[in-house]
């Protein structure tokens, strides 16, 4: 368990990371407009970024409202898709950890590999726009 304990350390403060982007998620209104983070981004040039309403359109998805919540960015049900498969992956991970008698290094190759790929899939849409955007 020695060696398994700064990964299981690392999943437990992942899992917690994601679970207040959903508090914060169910606790500010895209209705109300009360996000206390505003997009730095758009404050200093002016222009929205690939991300633009991620924060109301997480709201929507936490209040079932699907398709409010891609009217506000396009990407937000991959992204948001992205977090919740997270969290789930650092609670299974942190119990196979705990529990199992998996090798360290398979499960480790594993959790990498899951996390890159699904990064990937959810997270493509806002990388072509950054490109784009660096581009000019």
């Amino acid at each position: 368990m020695a060696g398994k304990k700064p990964y299981l350390i690392i999943n437990i403060i992942l899992a917690g990371m994601i679970g207040l982007v959903l508090i914060y998620s169910g606790l500010f209104s895209a209705d109300k407009d009360n996000h206390p983070v505003p997009s730095y981004f758009e404050k200093i040039t002016g222009q929205p970024s690939p991300s633009s309403g991620m924060s109301r359109a997480f709201s929507e998805i936490i209040r079932g409202n699907f398709e409010t919540a891609r009217n506000y960015n396009d990407d937000s049900l991959l992204i948001f898709a992205f977090f919740l498969i997270q969290g789930m992956q650092r609670i299974s991970v942190s119990i196979l950890l705990v529990k199992s008698g998996i090798k360290k290094k398979h499960l480790l190759f594993a959790d990498v590999f899951l996390t890159v790929v699904s990064f990937i899939l959810c997270f493509l849409g806002q990388i072509r726009a950054m490109l784009q955007l660096l581009s000019g």
